[in-house]
């Protein structure tokens, strides 16, 4: 496999794209080209020198010497067209996989660069036709063009020099309708490419559909809403058939132009060869060999208009998922000599955030907080009170609309988001898993941890009890999202991972949210561990996860209304934090 090559962008158009798949293999491109021509030039030249033959048997009425001649000539030309067609088709195979691959992989190594909220406003299902369809698409072009447009033109070209031999006239005719097909076929090409892009989005849709569907399969079941996805997807079938329907009744009536046409002046030139025979100006092996060429010629040229509705099919496609997979990159500087256990001070300055959406809606406004390193900070406050998006800003998944986000008093917008990722460990509240083992599941925090390593990050996250009992143990697939796991038991996976990673910052989303007591006691434990020399940021809403922390901070409306140990926080008896605590049942807030 080619190595990797990352895409700075996404491709504008399919020229771009086409020129960054070929890169790499564009000398081994020219020779298959070269070969292919060859093969060409040697089909068309049998036919020619079969011409040659007919007429030397139609004069001498006998098989001379020269016959001979001729006939061993035309068997050179027809196994060196198959030699040379043949050792180009070794020669491609021997770089097309590749080269179709690059695409797919390469797009999906731009989408991975896309910000945080492209996946937010994008359908998981959508991004994965785009690329899988580009990659089908560049795969046909590719076909098209070695197995059909390319060997079309050339004995198209060949074709009409031949005829040429035989009369001049029957090669202006052949000219002209060429020149008056390819002008007519251009024209309604690029509309026709406009009506493929909008089949091929509709056809985005459905499969954003059928994907939303699977992922949610539980609540499809919890609710009977089978027969209602049906009726969901079933009407967007009828938008994708409506678009279906308007190309194919769009390319019809182009091919049916093309196909009068080509019925026309077929008629009409072999009405004139035959003219220009009874008139003695062209003989028996020239109307053989018009005949010939002008079938060969006219069905090559169909053939030829076919590939290019072809070509304007999956331009039209290709173009759809390039505008789709299109959009701004993070920032890819990766961070280097990155201390493996240092400590993080994280310091924010009057950070103001809203989203794109929602201009006139501050989620953050004038936030101040610092964090020295080592300490141990919980957040707290009602939902909407910002705390995830705070999460979303320490993680560099957002940018701050106006202020500073400060790294070991680095300013953070300087810096690619990796910069602060590279630092972190993160335990999300509502944890889903790769379709992959729970060991790759875990080593995916570092995948050169060792057995050992990897056995003492399960054991803290007090994991081992349960993978024990799973079929597979470690090498157990958790299924899509981790959906063979229960909650608690993919928070504990969450949990071994962020331990393996062993990260300076940690920052915790309601990482124990998923526990029942008992475990919960125990993971605190382990992260009470682990958060040692560390700086965390521990987000909860069961106060009883914050209260040994250094610091509590309680948010509200984006903004720091309180802070300071648990208990005084307590002592403010008025005070939201100690008003959260009081209305606290079981550790849960009662809101």
């Amino acid at each position: 496999m080619q190595k990797h090559e990352k895409l700075v962008q996404t491709p504008k158009n399919v020229k771009e794209l086409m020129a960054f798949a070929l890169r790499p293999y564009r000398k081994r491109s020219i020779v298959f080209l070269a070969l292919t021509s060859l093969g060409v030039a040697c089909w068309n030249a049998s036919t020619f020198v079969a011409s040659k033959l007919i007429n030397e048997l139609s004069e001498s009425q006998a098989v001379t010497n020269k016959a001979w001649m001729i006939l061993g000539l035309f068997a050179v030309f027809r196994i060196m067209d198959e030699v040379f067609w043949r050792t180009g088709e070794v020669l491609v195979r021997t770089f097309k996989p590749e080269l179709v691959e690059r695409v797919r992989q390469n797009l999906f190594a731009v989408v991975l660069q896309r910000p945080h909220g492209y996946f937010v406003n994008s359908s998981s299902g959508r991004i994965a036709h785009w690329i899988n369809q580009t990659t089908q698409s560049v795969d046909q072009v590719i076909n098209n063009t070695i197995w059909g447009a390319w060997g079309e033109i050339l004995g198209l070209t060949l074709s009409t020099i031949f005829l040429f031999t035989t009369h001049w006239s029957l090669a202006v005719i052949f000219s002209v309708w060429l020149i008056v097909l390819f002008w007519f076929n251009g024209r309604r090409g690029k509309r026709f490419s406009e009506l493929v892009a909008d089949e091929s989005n509709e056809k985005s849709k459905g499969s954003s559909i059928v994907v939303d569907s699977i992922a949610n399969s539980l609540n499809v079941r919890v609710f009977n809403a089978q027969v209602h996805e049906r009726d969901v997807l079933n009407q967007q079938q009828q938008k994708i058939i409506a678009a279906w329907k308007r190309s194919w009744r769009f390319g019809t009536t182009t091919n049916a132009v093309k196909g009068l046409s080509s019925g026309l002046v077929n008629v009409g030139a072999i009405a004139m060869a035959v003219w220009l025979f009874s008139r003695g100006e062209i003989g028996v092996g020239g109307l053989a060999l018009f005949l010939a060429y002008f079938n060969s010629a006219s069905s090559g040229l169909w053939n030829l208009a076919w590939n290019f509705d072809e070509y304007y099919r999956q331009f039209g496609t290709i173009q759809n998922a390039l505008d789709g997979l299109s959009g701004e990159l993070e920032r890819d500087e990766m961070p280097e000599n990155l201390p493996a256990a240092s400590s993080a001070a994280i310091k924010l300055d009057t950070v103001t955030f809203v989203y794109p959406e929602a201009k006139n809606q501050h989620v953050l406004s004038k936030l101040t907080l610092d964090i020295k390193p080592g300490q141990k900070v919980g957040i707290v406050g009602h939902s909407g009170a910002g705390k995830s998006t705070l999460v979303g800003l320490l993680l560099g998944f957002y940018k701050p609309e106006s202020g500073e986000i400060y790294l070991n008093g680095e300013p953070v917008s300087a810096k690619d988001p990796s910069f602060i990722r590279a630092h972190a460990a993160f335990v999300p509240q509502d944890t889903t898993m790769f379709n992959r083992t729970v060991r790759e599941n875990i080593l995916y925090a570092r995948p050169d941890a060792s057995d050992a390593e990897l056995r003492a990050a399960i054991e803290k996250a007090h994991a081992s009890e349960f993978i024990k009992k799973l079929p597979d143990g470690l090498d157990t697939l958790v299924g899509e999202r981790g959906v063979k796991l229960s909650g608690g038991q993919r928070q504990r996976i969450a949990i071994a991972r962020a331990i393996l990673r062993d990260a300076p910052l940690l920052i915790l989303d309601e990482a124990t949210s998923a526990l029942d007591s008992v475990s919960e006691q125990a993971i605190q434990k382990a992260l009470h561990e682990l958060m040692k020399g560390r700086t965390a940021v521990v987000i909860a809403h069961r106060l009883s996860t914050l209260k040994h922390l250094d610091m509590i901070v309680v948010m509200d409306k984006g903004r720091i209304i309180e802070s300071g140990t648990h208990e005084q926080l307590l002592e403010k008896k008025d005070g939201v934090y100690a008003d959260l605590w009081r209305r606290q049942k079981d550790g849960f807030i009662v809101e």
